[in-house]
């Protein structure tokens, strides 16, 4: 990888796209009883990414790394009445855990070697200390930039509000892991561990397009958006290529995830239908929020990487750049499902009717389609999507209508062009995703994919029978060891130690003290007779005397022979 700074472009955006979420939130969450801690959480979280994106001190970087992941956990469960944020912020904070380890290991293997925390040090770290700091570094990114295996709290974290998804998703917390990829990339020289760094962002890639695929809550179908795009960008072979995708992505995400947003608040306003979020409940909305249909689709262009948009510059260079066939194949892949998940979301929401419902009156089939009547969000909220939308068009930028220049070619002074068999080719498999999607999705079928719906490829399962139910298991055996053989030793040992306790009291008190006792009895009554023989008075000692007598005379006729 080459070695590449991107700390101002990343400044940039970032406060960008967080004043944006600021001035639409004011409006998402004008209803909110909890507007003013949702609004401290969210300065903390903005303040926790500039403080990674402008640290140079490893230690520093930790911390903010922390202080995302703590805000985050906040915001993901900021509705505390539902069960189910409750358990998203958990399961998000659970699993970024293994990444903070992995950090903290990172963190102790450079101070082992150099001594120091500067970032600028790494460079002199040796070989086998790069492999081993790398391997942890990658392994803290994995959790932070959802990576296969470690991708599925991040469709969970949409329990979160719509506003912080789009932060959540374009700028700040999954962006950190790929942040710290391109920053620290004097890490990663061995071409094997940056190979399996490909093949792990190109699975995850995969896996996150078709989940998206699948998926009918809008939220988790850019979630899952989110996973594939950031698998692309791990995948990349340089760090030109990964901050320019990383920036343009930042752009049309956050409007794609406002745009979702815009729909839910407007479905949720009209008080038509229960779950607002499922998009089979949707259709026809570009008719009554044109606005929001002409941002959303501007963001949705990019994402699926048409010319004129800021997605199309950045991804025909991934594909004018592949290193190898892994990565090669999966981003012409990635190339022809994203356009064709895209136009699916698009379908689903804009056109078309509704979700249908049968009844049955007199025999006949009766097909009803749900009429949803809603109304353009307020212009608090339309504006940061109107900005969104412009910063995803490379057109507006460009001095040439055909170079497709974008914001982030700007800010990186990166204006190399894909070649045009890459560009026609790429042209003609979008074309060839949007034809097949409207083909398969112009009738809106519902089809039911548990696999992909809620299960999270099974890896949810996978984790919970590999690692939280052994894991339970384990706790309830040491705590079964310690109630039943533990704590019973113990109470057995504390009964011994205290009736030994009463019996060495009993010895002494009845034995010793009473052994004590007598012979002090004894020794007074004794001298209390010896102190009579000579007490001074005349009648005592003629008694002794004739006692002397009496036991002569006895002695005298009983003991001595006749």
């Amino acid at each position: 990888m080459i070695g590449l700074t991107t700390d101002s472009p990343m400044i940039v955006i970032t406060s960008l796209i967080s004043f944006l979420v600021h001035v639409y939130s004011i409006g998402y969450m004008a209803d909110d009883k909890l507007q003013k801690k949702y609004f401290g959480i969210l300065g903390l979280f903005t303040f926790s990414m500039l403080g990674l994106v402008m640290s140079t001190n490893l230690l520093v970087t930790f911390c903010f790394w922390e202080l995302i992941g703590f805000s985050s956990y906040l915001l993901i469960g900021h509705s505390s009445k539902r069960i189910e944020a409750g358990a998203a912020a958990t399961k998000a904070s659970l699993m970024n855990k293994v990444g903070d380890i992995s950090f903290i290991i990172f963190l102790m293997i450079i101070w082992a070697n150099l001594g120091s925390m500067e970032s600028l040090s790494l460079q002199y770290l040796s070989a086998d200390s790069k492999l081993s700091a790398s391997i942890f570094l990658f392994i803290a990114v994995m959790a932070k930039s959802a990576q296969f295996p470690l991708f599925t709290w991040l469709p969970d974290a949409m329990e979160g509000p719509t506003p912080v998804s789009a932060l959540l998703h374009s700028a700040t917390m999954v962006a950190a892991g790929v942040f710290l990829l391109i920053r620290f990339s004097a890490v990663f020289y061995s071409p094997d561990f940056i190979l399996l760094i490909s093949i792990i962002g190109a699975l995850t890639a995969i896996m996150g397009a078709f989940g998206a695929l699948f998926q009918y809550d809008i939220k988790k179908i850019l979630a899952y958006s989110t996973i594939s795009q950031l698998g692309l960008m791990v995948m990349s072979s340089s760090d030109y290529l990964t901050s320019a995708h990383l920036m343009n992505h930042a752009f049309f995400k956050a409007g794609l995830f406002l745009g979702a947003g815009a729909v839910i608040h407007a479905l949720h306003r009209a008080h038509e239908i229960k779950d607002v979020n499922d998009i089979r409940h949707m259709g026809n909305l570009r008719k009554q929020m044109p606005y929001t249909f002409i941002c959303f689709g501007i963001c949705a262009a990019s994402l699926s990487g048409l010319p004129f948009t800021s997605g199309f510059s950045s991804k025909e260079m991934i594909l004018s750049h592949s290193a190898n066939w892994i990565t090669m194949g999966s981003a012409w892949l990635i190339t022809f499902l994203t356009p064709l998940y895209t136009f699916r979301l698009v379908w689903y929401v804009f056109f078309g009717k509704p979700k249908a419902t049968e009844t049955q009156t007199h025999g006949l089939t009766l097909v009803e389609f749900e009429v949803v009547h809603v109304q353009e969000v307020p212009w608090i909220m339309r504006i940061p999507m109107l900005v969104l939308a412009l910063a995803s068009l490379s057109i507006l930028v460009s001095r040439n209508s055909f170079s497709f220049i974008s914001v982030s070619n700007l800010l990186l002074r990166f204006h190399e062009a894909p070649t045009l068999f890459i560009s026609l080719l790429s042209l003609l498999i979008i074309f060839s995703a949007v034809v097949l999607g409207y083909i398969l999705y112009r009738d809106r079928p519902s089809y039911s994919y548990p696999i992909f719906l809620t299960n999270n490829f099974f890896l949810d399962k996978l984790y919970q029978l590999g690692i939280i139910k052994p894991t339970l298991a384990l706790a309830q055996a040491s705590l079964t060891i310690d109630k039943n053989w533990i704590d019973r030793a113990l109470h057995r040992i504390v009964y011994a130690q205290i009736a030994f306790s009463h019996l060495i009291g009993w010895g002494d008190r009845v034995v010793i003290d009473g052994l004590v006792n007598r012979i002090a009895k004894i020794s007074r009554g004794i001298g209390s007779l010896t102190r009579s023989f000579s007490n001074g008075k005349i009648q005592s000692y003629i008694t002794w005397a004739m006692l002397a007598v009496i036991i002569f005379i006895i002695y005298m006729i009983f003991y001595l022979p006749s």
